[in-house]
Order: structure tokens, then sequence, then C-alpha cells
């Protein structure tokens, strides 16, 4: 049987599954109102027309006919409370048989006009289903003529804005090259190496006539400087260096040239080897690269040489400290030493740390005695005008008893003596 469907109003049959219109579940899903005919989805509840509430649901076409049928009490607007109300069943007569069943066949009854034999049922919802194709078929050419008209639209914008940032691109090329061209200007212009300069006008032949101008000017100079240069460094002699620096006192060579003169004031210098040639060293370059060495030749050239009496006192002052090792006596070392002195490379020592090393390295356990002996004088300075310090090294020999024989042991002594104390000594 074709029905209106509830939800969009599309003609549907009653057996179909699902409305092809709006989707929604038909069969098995309807409720007929049995107070006034009208079709309606059982989720809804009560019926949309008369607000009717079935006590059970009935399917449609199914409602019981032995069910009374009761109107629904319409609210009143009164505020005074109602009177609860019972209603009595009655059994109906002969009378009303005939009006009930008249509404019952009224309520199996449906409009002609939603009537239609079976054979129909297929051939509408195959047009329904044609009418629903069409309609999706006309509604896909649409999208599609939206589609490229948004496409054609979204290419003529693409073009539009790619002429516009090609544009924009080339402005900001010629203006980078502007200001690539300014800087290497400024830094040829300002530089002293002629490479930079050919540089600049090989990779500029389009600048400014006059920064071309200039550079050339500026490349023509330092290379008549570059042969200049180059003669003076072949002759490699001082009075070149120093023609050259007088030409051009400001040159940016002028340390590397001053620094070569140094060297060979300090090489002829070092030839002679004399105090004059040192100090006439010293008088040219006072802050030169090799005054400082130049103040140690000189103390060695002026260090005094050492009297007799001088070499006496020296070694009568490292004989006593001896002396007082051979015989273990704290007194004669303490009078040699002193109160601190560097003892064999430590310093800070005193005359326990004297006689801790007798008894640790000398005194073992089978020695029984030793014996220092000192030879000649190898040499006695002084330096500078210090009278009371001595410089001493002297050889010397250190005979050892022990239980098992004799040994004997050859060492050079090189002491510091100042005041008549000695405050350095060490052997080897």
């Amino acid at each position: 049987m074709i029905i209106k469907c509830p939800e969009c109003g599309h003609q549907v049959s009653d057996k179909a599954p699902v409305c092809p219109s709006c989707g929604v579940e038909i069969a098995g899903h309807l409720i007929k109102c049995s107070n006034c005919g009208e079709l309606y989805l059982k989720e809804e509840g009560m019926c949309p027309n008369c607000h009717h509430t079935e006590t059970g649901h009935h399917d449609m076409g199914s409602a019981s006919k032995e069910e009374p049928m009761q109107k629904p009490v319409e609210p009143t607007d009164s505020t005074e409370e109602q009177i609860p109300m019972e209603v009595v069943m009655t059994e109906p007569t002969d009378n009303e048989e005939a009006p009930q069943k008249e509404n019952e066949d009224e309520e199996e009854t449906v409009d002609a006009d939603f009537i239609m034999d079976d054979n129909a049922d297929e051939e509408v919802i195959a047009a329904a289903e044609r009418v629903v194709k069409k309609h999706d078929d006309d509604e896909k050419q649409k999208q599609q003529k939206r589609s490229h008209s948004s496409l054609a639209i979204s290419l003529l914008i693409a073009i539009v804005t790619a002429g516009i940032l090609l544009f924009l691109y080339n402005q900001g090329v010629n203006k980078n090259r502007t200001n690539e061209e300014q800087d290497a200007y400024a830094q040829a212009i300002g530089s002293n190496e002629p490479t930079v300069l050919q540089d600049y006008l090989e990779n500029n032949p389009d600048a400014p006539k006059t920064h071309r101008d200039s550079i050339s000017a500026r490349l023509n100079s330092l290379q008549n400087d570059t042969q200049e240069w180059t003669s003076m460094m072949t002759s490699n002699s001082k009075e070149a260096y120093q023609e050259y620096l007088s030409k051009h006192p400001n040159t940016p060579h002028r340390k590397e040239l001053l620094a070569k003169i140094d060297e060979i004031d300090w090489a002829a210098a070092v030839a002679k080897g004399s105090e004059d040639a040192f100090l006439g060293y010293k008088a040219q370059h006072p802050n030169g690269a090799h005054s400082k060495e130049a103040d140690e030749k000189l103390k060695v050239l002026l260090v005094h040489t050492a009297t007799e009496g001088d070499k006496s006192k020296a070694v009568s002052v490292l004989r006593q400290l001896l002396q007082g090792m051979n015989s273990k006596s704290s007194d004669k070392i303490a009078g040699a030493v002193a109160s601190e002195l560097n003892f064999l490379g430590a310093g800070g020592a005193t005359t326990k740390d004297i006689q801790k090393y007798m008894k640790d390295k000398l005194y073992q356990a089978d020695v029984k005695t030793i014996n220092w002996h000192l030879g000649s004088p190898a040499e006695v300075t002084k330096e500078g005008d210090n009278d009371e310090e001595l410089k001493v090294k002297v050889p010397a020999t250190l005979d050892i008893d022990r239980q098992g024989g004799k040994s004997k042991r050859n060492y050079v002594i090189s002491a510091t003596i100042k005041g008549n104390r000695i405050t350095q000594v060490n052997w080897r």
C-alpha cells in the first residue's frame, strides 16, 4: 500500500524499509492513530495531529477492536483543583455497537489518494528513485560548474599574484645589485691589495663611471708601489728599508720594515759580541724584539772576576758544611748555611732537613763513616757590583766506609754564598 511518508510527505510503500527521499525507517515503524487515523512514527510517542496517545503500540491497520476509545481531556484555564474522575466501563448495547463498528471501519480505511494496487508499488518506487537520481545528477552538475568557476578564479588570482611577486622580485634584485656594488666599492677603495681592486673592476662592469675611475687610479698607484716594494725587498738592506720609509712614512708596511731593521741591527751586534755592540743595539731599539736578550748578554759581559780572597772565602764556607756532615756536627752545619736555603733543589730547607738527608741517604745501616774531599775551585764569580754574593763550582769526592768495604763517588758541587752563609747548594 502506498502512503505518505510521515517525515517528508513523499509517497512511499508501507513495505519499504526506509523512505527513499529522507531515509526514515518505514516498515514496522508506523502507528495509525486510533482517534484521527493519522500515521506517525513509533518514536514520536503521540499523534502529531490530535496528540492522542495509544495505550499500546498498534501497527498500521492492527488496532484492537475490543479496546475502548477514550477522548483526550483537554486542559482548562481554571485554577481550581480537579476532582479525580473514575471511568466506568460498560458493556456496549446493540444500539452502540453500530457506531463503534463504523468507527472501526473508518480506522482501517485509508484515503483513496493513497491506495494503489500492489503491482504499481514497484513502478512508483522506481519513478521516485529516478526522480531522486535526476535531482542528484543535477546537483552534481551544478557543483562541477561551481568547481570549474572556482578553479578559473583561483588560476586568475594565482597568475596576478605571480606577476606582482615577479615585479617585486625584480625590483628587489635591482636594489640588491646596487647595494652590493656600493659595498664592493667601499671595500675596494679602502684596500691596499691590487687583487681586491682588480676583482671589483671585473665583477662590476656596469658600475658608475666615477667608481670605476677611482678604483682604476687606486690600482695604478698600488702597482707602482708594488714595483718599488719588490725592488727594496730584493736588496734586503737596512739602507733600502730606511729609504722606502722616508718616501712612504704612512705605508701599511711600516711595522714590517722596522722589524726587519731590528733583525739586521741585532745580527750585527751578536756578530761583534762586544759590550759596545749590545749597548748600541739597546740605544737604537730600546723596545726592540731582542732587548731582553741584549740585557742578558750585557750581564755576562759585566760580571766581575772574583779575587783570590773571594775564592778562599767561598771554599771555606763550603768546606765547613761538608766537615759538619763528616762529623755529624749540627753546629758546624748551622754555622755554614743560612736559616733557610735551597738544598738539593728544595726551597725553604733548614739544618734539620740537612740532618735528615744525612741519616736517610749517607749514614745508612751498614755505613761506618763518610768523608767529603774538596778539589781545587773550578770557578768562583760574583754578579755585577754585588761583592756579597759569590757563586762557586768545585769538584768533590765522597768516600764511604761500609761494613762490606769502601766506595767512592765523584761530584761537582755548586753553591751560592751571601754574607758568608750558603743560600743554595747542590751536587751532581
